[in-house]
């Protein structure tokens, strides 16, 4: 091994072509590291209530320095999503172990034809690889990870945009992971030399365009501060319905602009003013401008005006293509993010009815009960308490709704918090009723200082919506030895639960009597919480009804005796059911997990099998039904080390 000078960034936040200004540490090489890395199973493995999925890593430490305190793992999706982290440290005065093992628990799938894999290093990204999950459950698969400093590009991504407010956006947007992995690159390349790109041009489906220039690219480029963006229809101008003079004093105090490109109705007093704009465009400290709009307003652009033509390059171009809405995966709408310039948004023809409309879905739930009940009357509840406000006879109430969720896993309180962000902003009382949803992993940060930030970035995410915080009394350790960040979370939250009026519903769910240690861990959490919802465990006939709804959306069709089978095994499942039993999480994994994956092998393995078969492709037989029952109730229990951790997991 040598020693070389390592080339290290500045403070997080500071422009990357300041990276190239280096601070020099000395560092010892080290070549490729291999990783082993199998999935597993969550149930067997005694991981947290919330994992749907497991991931064990094994690192062998003959290559690692004496020098090593910590090693973390950090594991994203092919749209470069967290999927989970893990951390190990290494106890005081204790040599290194010949192994270090990692377990990545996590509430998201762990799927996808490639996945990103950063290890770091004493608190720093060092490795990296982008590499396939393994397919099958209990097989290791070896990865080698490679200098992170060979790929600039997820170097970026990880000091300077995993972290950002609004990256989860991209995974709402649906954006697929060749327009994530432009984004990443060309902000790179934009942020080392900014002279070079000095407008950006969003093309293809409008929507889609809409949402990627103003809640990303905006969003990004104006340092997450909403007030120094701005964004109106490039024909308003053209037309004269916007007077280009008084506009242009307005934008000048603007950071970032988002233009609307419609089709260009050309006219002699549209080219004069584009004539104004351009030359405005090009002169120095203008704001950046993202011009958006349909492949076809852009090339019409191009076509009309030459100016701006010379600016619409491949490097300043991204190119958004159409998301097609399913049933399962609406188009999410654009919030709003950044203002019009001369008007408001106001309510769409058709918005009252998305009372009802909330409701019917909150209604069309199965069981639940007790749930609805309580629900309905905490709603009437509020908004006889704001018509009392209208009219001036009770001016001193606040607009406090935070709520706690009693329940078991899969008892629906995720599916229950999303339709509390619509009934509220639907009743006046949220701005715009969307869902942030995490668990410990989500707000714990990795390192004295972090969680902090990360609770601040989300809570700017749910203003205005509802913050669903899962398996909340996992924010309380008992373990005195362990740097409990959990803490700081619940200190975090302090404040914004006594705000009068917070434009935000917090929601802590979990087990009631775990979730009471929680209350009773800091003397100010209990009274700030006024609303308490409790969700029953499922009955036997609720879950067969879940399973059949499961079914039919997949358009499986139940033999009599299968019907007859899976209700059998669903009744015994629940006779025998403990504190753990996952609800409709359960019955979702044995239909997922157990019948279809049965009864493809039974069809795909059968001698001479006609794929064109619909009624074949679509039948459920018996044994497909107790080779699930088998399947789920055999799966494999890996023994597996445990790390040392700092008081966090994914």
């Amino acid at each position: 091994m040598g020693v070389v000078l390592l080339l290290s960034p500045r403070e997080a936040g500071t422009p990357v072509h300041n990276f190239y200004f280096f601070t020099l540490t000395s560092f010892v090489v080290m070549n490729n590291l291999t990783l082993r890395i199998m999935r597993s199973w969550d149930e067997a493995s005694n991981g947290p209530e919330y994992a749907r999925n497991l991931l064990i890593a094994n690192l062998p430490t003959d290559s690692l320095p004496d020098y090593t305190r910590e090693l973390s793992i950090r594991v994203y999706s092919e749209l470069y999503q967290l999927l989970g982290t893990d951390v190990w440290q290494k106890p005081n005065g204790r040599k290194m172990p010949r192994k270090i093992s990692f377990r990545l628990p996590s509430n998201r799938d762990w799927s996808g034809a490639c996945c990103h894999l950063f290890l770091y290093f004493n608190g720093r990204p060092r490795w990296y690889a982008s590499c396939s999950l393994p397919g099958d459950y209990g097989e290791w698969e070896k990865i080698v990870l490679e200098p992170l400093a060979d790929h600039p590009d997820e170097l970026f991504f990880v000091e300077h945009l995993c972290h950002q407010s609004w990256w989860y956006q991209l995974e709402q947007g649906r954006f697929p992971a060749t327009t994530i992995h432009d984004l990443i690159a060309k902000l790179r390349l934009r942020t080392t030399n900014p002279t070079l790109w000095p407008h950006l041009f969003v093309a293809g489906d409008e929507a889609q365009a809409d949402l990627f220039a103003a809640n990303v690219l905006a969003t990004y480029l104006s340092g997450n501060t909403p007030p120094a963006c701005c964004r109106f229809a490039l024909n308003d101008l053209l037309s004269g319905e916007l007077n280009w003079w008084v506009t242009k004093d307005y934008l000048a105090d603007m950071k970032v602009l988002i233009v609307q490109v419609d089709p260009i109705r050309p006219n002699k007093q549209g080219e004069n003013i584009l004539t104004f704009l351009t030359d405005w465009f090009k002169a120095p400290g203008t704001p950046t401008c993202i011009f958006h709009g349909s492949s076809d307003s852009l090339d019409r652009l191009k076509r009309w005006a030459d100016d701006i033509s010379e600016l619409i390059e491949e490097k300043t171009t991204f190119d958004i293509p159409a998301t097609r809405d399913t049933p399962d995966e609406p188009h999410i709408p654009l919030p709003d993010v950044v203002g019009y310039l001369d008007f408001r948004l106001h309510k769409k023809e058709g918005e009252a009815q998305k009372t009802s409309e909330a409701n019917q879905k909150l209604e069309s739930l199965i069981g639940l009960d007790r749930l609805k009940t309580d629900l309905h009357e905490a709603s009437l509840l509020a908004r006889f308490t704001q018509a009392r406000k209208r009219l001036g006879i009770d001016t001193d109430s606040d607009n406090r709704y935070h709520m706690i969720f009693y329940g078991n896993p899969g008892t629906g309180k995720t599916t229950v918090a999303r339709l509390v962000g619509e009934i509220y902003h639907d009743m006046g009382l949220l701005s715009s009723g969307h869902t942030v949803e995490v668990c410990r992993s989500g707000l714990v940060g990795e390192y004295i200082g972090h969680t902090e930030s990360r609770m601040k970035e989300i809570l700017e995410q749910a203003r205005g919506g509802v913050l669903f915080i899962d398996e909340a009394y996992t924010l309380v350790s008992h373990n005195r030895e362990s740097n409990d960040f959990g803490k700081e979370v619940i200190h975090a939250l302090l404040p914004v639960l006594s705000e009068p009026n917070p434009d935000m519903i917090v929601i802590l769910a979990g087990y009631e009597e775990k979730m009471q240690t929680l209350l009773r861990s800091n003397p100010g959490l209990k009274e700030r919480f006024p609303l308490k919802f409790y969700f029953d465990d499922y009955s036997a006939d609720e879950l067969y009804e879940i399973a059949l709804r499961l079914l039919h959306k997949r358009k499986f069709v139940l033999t009599c005796e299968a019907g007859l089978r899976l209700k059998k095994v669903i009744a015994q499942a629940t006779a025998q059911r403990d504190e753990n039993f996952g609800n409709g999480r359960w019955v979702h994994n044995l239909v997922e997990q157990g019948i279809v994956k049965s009864m493809a092998r039974r069809i795909m393995t059968r001698p001479g099998h006609d794929c064109s078969d619909r009624a074949l492709l679509c039948t459920i037989e018996p044994v497909d039904i107790d080779e699930a029952e088998e399947r789920i109730s055999i799966a494999p229990a890996p023994n597996i080390p445990q790390p040392i951790h700092i008081g966090f997991r994914a």
